[in-house]
């Protein structure tokens, strides 16, 4: 079985309809070997999540987060995947909040399985003691530190809504959500196959803006500028600003080296960046000292439109990521060989205008030296 192929549909135990529990039955495959157990009462049979990819292990233990009956609030890295924000690297825990001082931390799967749960207490705004939002969570409303602080948890661009208003799947509920702190309701794409039915699943989120910056400031760089390239790219689909979509959750960023860090990435993110290996690629570009490329140039050969990833004065420079070779049905409905095949003739067309043209691949963004010599070689000009 492909890993991309694989599919893994989560099992709850519950009552059946003659009134017995499921888990024993679950809990004797457990034991047998073919079913595992992810979360309390959340079952996945062994082979499915064998021959699954861990982006997809990923998605379903969150999935079975929701499933197991968590109150809490997906957020950091979690947030953003359920957002529909891509990341460089697969996160190594599912991100919760909670309101229990005492759970913070994380909390392993029954399995001992990867993905375990961790637990955060909610982002505290500046100007707002740890001791003083606890104290306000506790009494049930958020709503005293909103008006001391000027909207401090009001919603943003990316999550419009009204502290305290009743939500529905994608709407933010603020003030008056029994989590007590700031989230939004969706039923987000990745997690829609796990269920038997196929039917979704409805999660706490938090909301896009104060995911991001919660979580892109304590990113490495080039994490960072792969969730905000694709973030600057939705918001300039919108028509916003990153200060329009950003506006009310601004105090949440705090402290100079988180505020340095945000300043650094988002000054350096483009939304023209069409896929993580263009944004990692621009990364690396930068980091060798090599001059800064135009980004998604549009070249007339012969009457055909031709897109570029990169462009420097007489070089073409393109990202090759495998899969649109190794998912060409799925993805165009063409073979592998016809997609190759219309590759090729793009790039003598590419060439036939005079132009260089110089592809790498996520190998050389791994081995970042192999790039460094590979644009060399091909006379990419130094900044």
């Amino acid at each position: 079985m492909e890993p991309h192929r694989a599919e893994i549909t989560l099992v709850r135990a519950e009552l059946d309809a003659r009134g017995l529990h499921t888990g024993t039955s679950l809990s004797r495959k457990v034991s047998q070997g073919s079913q595992l157990r992810i979360r309390r009462g959340v079952y996945v049979e062994s082979q499915s999540w064998s021959a699954a990819l861990p982006s997809h292990r990923y998605n379903a233990s969150m999935a079975a987060v929701a499933l197991a009956g968590s109150a809490g609030v997906f957020c950091r890295e979690s947030a953003l995947i359920l957002h529909g924000l891509p990341l460089l690297k697969l996160p190594s825990e599912v991100h919760l909040r909670t309101l229990h001082r005492s759970q913070v931390g994380v909390h392993r799967t029954p399995e001992r399985l990867s993905y375990p749960t961790r637990l955060h207490e909610p982002p505290l705004p500046r100007g707002v003691t740890r001791a003083q939002l606890r104290a306000t969570l506790a009494a049930g409303s958020a709503g005293a530190l909103a008006s001391e602080n000027a909207g401090v948890l009001g919603p943003g661009v990316l999550g419009q809504g009204a502290p305290g208003a009743a939500a529905s799947p994608g709407e933010p509920l603020i003030d008056g959500s029994p989590a007590g702190f700031a989230r939004q309701i969706l039923t987000p794409d990745c997690l829609r196959s796990f269920t038997a039915d196929h039917a979704g699943l409805i999660v706490s989120v938090e909301p896009l803006p104060l995911a991001l910056l919660d979580t892109v400031p304590r990113m490495p760089f080039d994490q960072a500028v792969v969730v905000l390239d694709a973030a600057l790219a939705r918001m300039a689909e919108a028509g916003v600003s990153v200060d329009e979509a950003l506006h009310c959750w601004w105090p949440y960023l705090r402290g100079s080296r988180l505020q340095k860090n945000w300043t650094r990435a988002v000054v350096f993110a483009d939304p023209r960046a069409a896929s993580v290996g263009e944004s990692l690629s621009r990364v690396r570009i930068s980091e060798f000292g090599f001059q800064a490329p135009e980004l998604q140039n549009c070249l007339w050969v012969e009457g055909r439109q031709y897109w570029v990833d990169f462009e420097w004065d007489g070089i073409v420079g393109e990202f090759d990521g495998r899969h649109k070779y190794l998912r060409s049905q799925e993805l165009f409905g063409i073979s592998a060989e016809e997609a190759l095949y219309r590759e090729k003739r793009r790039e003598d067309a590419i060439r036939s205008t005079g132009r260089r043209v110089v592809r790498w691949s996520w190998d050389d963004l791994y081995h970042p030296h192999a790039l460094r010599d590979r644009l060399t070689r091909f006379g990419v000009p130094r900044a």
